[in-house]
């Protein structure tokens, strides 16, 4: 009998948008995971507003088989884009271990069960992912391609397994975390900035916005070189005129990421010195830099001030969202 709520076991979440040609493969590659006989997963396939027979297509091919120790279902998630897909998908999980799979992701066998064994390990991981492979229909990938594969989410962040938080991200795709962390992160009292793709338009960075939160709350970042997936990139995704729609949403996200990198780096830099002792001395700090009189950065002490005031100051309104994550307000 599946349980009704166990923190052993996984959550597979897929965010689908007109996914009915990709999912096949991506349901073939899930009903192959191989996990022990009281392990219990789920996948939840979250209709993104499909206007195709994606819906369709899940169901008869789990009519014909679901994978093994696994319940599978479908919600709709009616507002376009990516996070409010997760989120949607965050909140009707059974299980704390979220995987988060692309509609085009191609799971490796042991990457459900892996998963679950990786956020065990430390509570303090806060999400972890691993080798993301390009796969494609075409004979041979355009020869700019090895230029722009990051931009795809595939890769191979380092050679071995441990801590990549000072990396600042790992890729969405596949990125493995949990329920009540993702959810806290993304509370209504600091809704995402950046809520990634809806399908008409390329926007992006919502996971690597995650991960920057997760750091600021002091979680870290973990890589497990044993989490493979193939990450399926077809013919008219490797078109130059798709590849400058995701420059363009990728270029779009990045003030807000630089924002979020300049909090962090402030946080890292003061994260065990005393709060109430930087409020007191960073406005005489600031003054002497004005002066002349230290070598201070100006703008990054003004920016220590903003972010440990208790006080609302007209700023930024970037600025000002992250200030209220950092002290969740």
């Amino acid at each position: 009998m599946h349980p009704a709520t166990n923190d052993k076991g996984v959550t597979v979440i897929i965010c689908c948008y007109n996914s009915a040609a990709r999912l096949p493969l991506t349901l073939a590659r899930l009903n192959e995971q191989v996990v022990p006989g009281d392990f219990y997963w789920e996948i939840i396939l979250v209709n993104n507003a499909s206007r195709d027979g994606t819906v369709a297509c899940a169901e008869e091919i789990w009519s014909r088989r679901q994978p093994a120790n696994a319940m599978c279902s479908i919600v709709d998630e009616p507002e376009p884009g990516q996070m409010y897909a997760r989120k949607r998908g965050a909140r009707e999980a059974k299980f704390n271990c979220l995987v988060f799979c692309d509609d085009d992701n191609l799971l490796d066998k042991n990457y459900v069960y892996l998963s679950w064994q990786v956020m065990t390990r430390n509570k303090m991981i806060g999400a972890a992912g691993g080798q993301n492979f390009p796969v494609t229909n075409v004979g041979a990938y355009p020869e700019w391609f090895e230029e722009y594969k990051d931009k795809y989410a595939v890769g191979v962040p380092a050679e071995e397994s441990g801590d990549v938080s000072h990396r600042g991200f790992v890729l969405g795709a596949g990125l493995v975390t949990r329920k009540s962390l993702f959810l806290q992160v993304f509370d209504n009292r600091y809704p995402s900035l950046l809520n990634g793709r809806n399908g008409e338009k390329l926007t992006t960075g919502d996971d690597f916005e995650y991960c920057k939160r997760l750091l600021l709350w002091g979680y870290t970042l973990y890589y497990e070189k044993g989490l493979k997936l193939d990450h399926f990139i077809p013919a008219e995704r490797l078109t130059i005129d798709y590849r400058n729609k995701l420059m363009e949403g990728i270029i779009a996200s990045q003030k807000v990421l630089r924002e979020y990198d300049t909090a962090l780096r402030l946080y890292r830099k003061n994260k065990h010195k005393s709060r109430w002792r930087l409020l007191l001395l960073t406005p005489f700090r600031i003054r002497l830099a004005q002066l002349g009189l230290s070598k201070r950065d100006i703008v990054d002490e003004q920016l220590v001030l903003f972010y440990l005031s208790p006080f609302h100051t007209k700023a930024d309104p970037v600025r000002t969202s992250i200030k209220r994550f950092l002290n969740r307000k």
